[in-house]
């Protein structure tokens, strides 16, 4: 949290302190700064915005923006990022490189803004988002791509959730309904600019420049937070009042041991049923060794003596558990969802870039609306664990709509049935997040905030790597069989399975038997995100709500 003065602390009365007591010896005088705070965590009945208000809400929506521009963008070309460098079969690892460094150091952007402020912790996001846009636009091979994927979620990782945690010293809770629907909205417009343009960029200049645009609104970004960010620094503790050192605060043992446990578990549902066999020992072994880095990362959270990334006790009861169970299964559902429905258009349509891109434009367009209605009902009427049930409600319906989406169906459906999921996200999002939030008080809404964040990640890597797996394991089985009588099949097999180009090139009676193949690994995929929605919806029932209007909170 920003630093008051003493005698700032004496004028809010009643308001919670938001400092560590062990701070309060080395806080700074008031200064010209403090008004920004004092409109946080102020008690009046009306609450008016700060100073430079405006410019800092621009420059934290726009990084929000290139949040959601950088998810779709990506969701709407890796079949033709990865059919260019012959990698389709492990395409997943252009978003799930991305969401794993993004999951992991998410819940480190809450601690470390906590630790060192929420200046600098915004800037050490935007530059390491822009510097890996830049890297993924000069990549010459599909591993190089990947690791700048990775340092570009580093910083994604950031961009939401220090948008959150600004707003959250800005605005007082009971005011924040209406500005989280406008970070929604930035979000859900990036979505909306990355899913359409994302197509027409790769059919005309090249799939390079949908990093590359992101570059100048990043610079632009870093230039106006330099000036309109003026939080106070964080003080340093004086050396007989400091009980460790910064980096015996961080939970370092924690962030490594969560990445391991991603990453080994991905890389056995990469492996399992694509390259090798199931029973493969070097499948099993990731995949035993990513639950034995999950049980240790338990561990550490529940005796380190660091900050946790994950409080456990944040994660005792029925509500918050039944809240997160909500959480992280919507993150599976929506990623399940955003990576099959691309693939369906290219493959089951044959649609191109441009046209599969265009076609996510109105249903995109549903999830900031979403974002809309969830603002205007929690700052009117609170409901919160109401918005939590509605949203994973529609986008159950919305899942399962699309399941049955057929071969050859009508027009009307493949825009229809894309629309309720897309609403249902962007309801239940802000309806999670102030749900989880109103259960603990001010001085830990950076924390918790973070947590849901983390959690929803988590869900984001589990959902691309299932579905993606589901494909690829139905490739495996399915084309041996639907090409028996091609000669050298297993070639042409190699072929489609590492480049999704390479179907619109096969002869028509091949092309087709292909693609009904394709269809039934997509058919599962979406069956899957249903059933991850399903899940939601009934742990949304088990949640409860305090409102906006909080005793005793911020």
């Amino acid at each position: 949290m920003a630093v008051l003065s003493s005698s700032d602390e004496r004028d809010l009365g009643n308001t919670r302190q938001s400092i560590r007591p062990e701070l309060e010896s080395t806080m700074p005088p008031p200064n010209e700064e403090q008004p920004l705070l004092r409109s946080a965590t102020s008690i009046d009945a009306v609450w008016t915005p700060p100073r430079g208000f405006i410019w800092i809400q621009l420059a934290i929506m726009s990084n929000v923006f290139l949040a959601g521009f950088d998810g779709t963008i990506t969701a709407s070309t890796y079949a033709v990022i990865s059919s260019e460098f012959s990698a389709a079969n492990t395409a997943s690892w252009l978003t799930t490189s991305y969401l794993i460094t993004s999951t992991a150091f998410q819940p480190l952007y809450g601690r470390f803004s906590d630790l060192l402020g929420r200046r600098i912790c915004f800037f050490i996001a935007t530059i390491t988002f822009f510097a890996g846009c830049l890297g993924c636009a000069g990549a010459r091979d599909i591993v190089f791509l990947n690791i700048m994927r990775a340092l570009t979620g580093i910083g994604g990782g950031g961009l939401m959730t220090m948008a959150t945690i600004i707003n959250s010293d800005l605005i007082p809770f009971k005011n924040r309904g209406m500005y989280q629907a406008v970070q929604n909205g930035a979000y859900g417009f990036g979505a909306i600019c990355g899913a359409s343009f994302g197509g027409a960029i790769v059919d005309t200049i090249g799939w390079r420049w949908c990093f590359l645009i992101q570059v100048p609104v990043s610079v632009t970004v870093l230039i106006l937070g330099y000036f309109v960010l003026q939080f106070p620094p964080k003080q340093s503790l004086r050396a007989n009042d400091q009980p460790k050192g910064l980096w015996h605060q961080i939970d370092l043992l924690g962030s490594v041991l969560l990445v391991l446990a991603l990453s080994t578990q991905l890389i056995g549902l990469s492996l399992g049923g694509n390259e090798l066999p199931w029973m493969s020992i070097w499948v099993i072994l990731p995949l035993i060794g990513s639950v034995l880095f999950l049980a240790a990362f338990i561990t550490v959270e529940a005796k380190t003596e660091a900050i946790h990334l994950i409080p456990l006790k944040m994660l005792r009861g029925l509500h918050p558990v039944s809240t997160q169970i909500a959480n992280v299964c919507v993150g599976m559902a929506a990623y399940a969802f955003l990576f099959t429905l691309p693939l369906f258009f290219q493959v089951i349509l044959m649609d191109t870039p441009t046209r599969a891109g265009a076609r996510l434009v109105i249903p995109s367009l549903m999830t900031p609306v979403g974002g809309l209605i969830a603002g205007i009902v929690m700052s009117r009427w609170g409901k919160l664990a109401q918005l939590v049930r509605v949203g994973a409600a529609l986008m159950f319906i919305g899942n399962l709509l699309v399941t049955f989406l057929g071969f050859n169906d009508s027009d009307w459906k493949y825009f229809a049935y894309i629309i309720p999921a897309n609403l249902g996200q962007g309801i239940v999002y802000p309806g999670i997040l102030f749900t989880f939030l109103s259960a603990f008080d001010h001085d830990d809404h950076a924390v918790s905030a973070s947590t849901v964040y983390l959690i929803r990640s988590l869900g984001t890597v589990w959902g691309v790597a299932i579905t993606s797996a589901i494909i690829q394991n139905t490739l495996s089985s399915g084309l041996p069989e639907a090409l028996s009588g091609v000669p050298d099949k297993w070639k042409l097999i190699d072929e489609i399975r590492h480049s999704v180009s390479a179907v619109h090139d096969l002869p028509e009676d091949i092309q087709m038997a292909v693609r009904i193949v394709y269809y039934r690994g997509i058919q599962l995929s979406f069956a899957a995100s249903a059933v991850f929605s399903l899940i939601a919806t009934i742990a949304a029932l088990f949640t409860r709500g305090k409102g906006l209007e909080r005793p005793g909170g911020a």
